[in-house]
């Protein structure tokens, strides 16, 4: 991401994410009360004519919500407008500013950004990323896996001749060299470095085996789905075979961290903090070695958790600690907010409660 600190004591800084993990990150460091300034569209009054129209203006809002979607290219910013023109009188009107890639916009906090606000900004960009193709004798399809969701790059049909027809083997074999060619193209442009190839029977063994001798760095994987296309991406993503494959990206690696604390929790549990509370004081001790934050707490209307949410990351940045911020509605958000939206796998034992 593009960051220009736009003042001696970075209360405001000029962002422009370039891709989605960008747009992620922004979300992940602002919280209610900080200001972001952008261009947007609103209805607003024409004077003279009664009436609205939409139009382009500059508008700086103090923040209330964020929201992303996955893969969408946008980032909603939600609150009340401080600074527009006056000539439209918005000032006071709530407003969701979009922001989307190659989209610049200042944003703003009253007590300065921390530098670990600031380094994640300017670290943040591509992640790991992988490829799931589901494919059987009729249809296809390609998705692109990441931390944060999963889209559809591309589908397709096989429009395969009936069986009794002399050219169907040839079509077939074509068939499959495209569907190969198509996933190596795609984890070339996207640097994907993992393929599962899924659905059932011989199409899914043939991709894969071609796929291997088109991309001999690639890390290709099999597994057994019902059926090729949407239906059956969808149906792979739910079966231990992908998620062993995808085990570097962020929400499978949070999972493996929770799994070591629920271990430890039985045998040793010293080891392990759990609650906000717990996690900010093991934090400020320098005894983290892997946690997970639970995303929404940094946004949360209670004051206390916000505050907690940030000790978290900041000293987690400083001590070098594995942190791992999943969003609420994830596997591993949804057990982590259940022991009180973040739980720390520690360094060294520490008594509890850890203070």
């Amino acid at each position: 991401m593009k960051v220009e600190v736009l003042d001696g004591k970075r209360r405001r800084l000029r962002v422009r994410p370039e891709g989605d993990e960008d747009l992620w990150t922004l979300m992940s460091i602002l919280r209610p009360g900080d200001y972001v300034k952008g261009r947007t569209t609103r209805d607003v009054s024409v004077k003279g004519g009664g009436r609205k129209e939409r139009r382009p203006i500059t508008v700086k809002l103090r923040v209330e919500n964020v929201e992303f979607q996955p893969f969408t290219g946008r980032l909603r910013v939600y609150g009340v407008i401080v600074e527009g023109p006056e000539e439209y009188g918005v000032q006071g009107r709530h407003h969701a500013l979009t922001v989307a890639p190659g989209q610049e916009v200042i944003i703003e906090r009253e007590d300065g950004w921390p530098e670990w606000a600031v380094e994640k900004l300017r670290a943040s960009g591509p992640r790991g990323r992988a490829l799931v193709v589901a494919v059987d004798y009729d249809e296809y399809g390609v998705a692109l896996v990441a931390p944060h969701g999963f889209k559809m790059v591309t589908e397709g049909s096989s429009s395969l001749p009936g069986k009794d027809s002399p050219t169907r083997e040839q079509e077939f074999n074509s068939y499959i060299e495209r569907v190969a060619k198509l996933a190596a193209e795609t984890a070339a442009r996207e640097g994907v470095e993992v393929v599962v190839v899924t659905g059932p029977g011989e199409p899914k063994r043939l991709v894969a085996e071609r796929l291997r001798a088109l991309a001999p760095n690639l890390k290709v994987f099999t597994d057994d789905a019902s059926m090729g296309g949407r239906a059956g991406v969808e149906e792979a993503l739910r079966r231990p075979r992908v998620t062993e494959a995808l085990r570097e990206y962020t929400l499978v690696e949070a999972e493996k961290v929770l799994d070591e604390a629920m271990r430890l929790l039985a045998r040793n549990p010293d080891r392990v903090a759990y609650t906000l509370g717990e996690v900010a004081a093991a934090a400020k001790l320098g005894a983290i070695e892997a946690c997970i934050l639970v995303s929404d707490k940094l946004h949360s209307l209670d004051e206390k958790e916000r505050e907690l949410a940030v000790t978290i990351l900041e000293w987690g940045e400083k001590t070098r600690a594995r942190v791992y911020l999943v969003p609420p509605d994830s596997p591993v958000g949804e057990k982590v907010a259940r022991l009180g939206g973040a739980v720390a796998v520690l360094r060294y034992p520490l008594p509890h409660p850890i203070q």
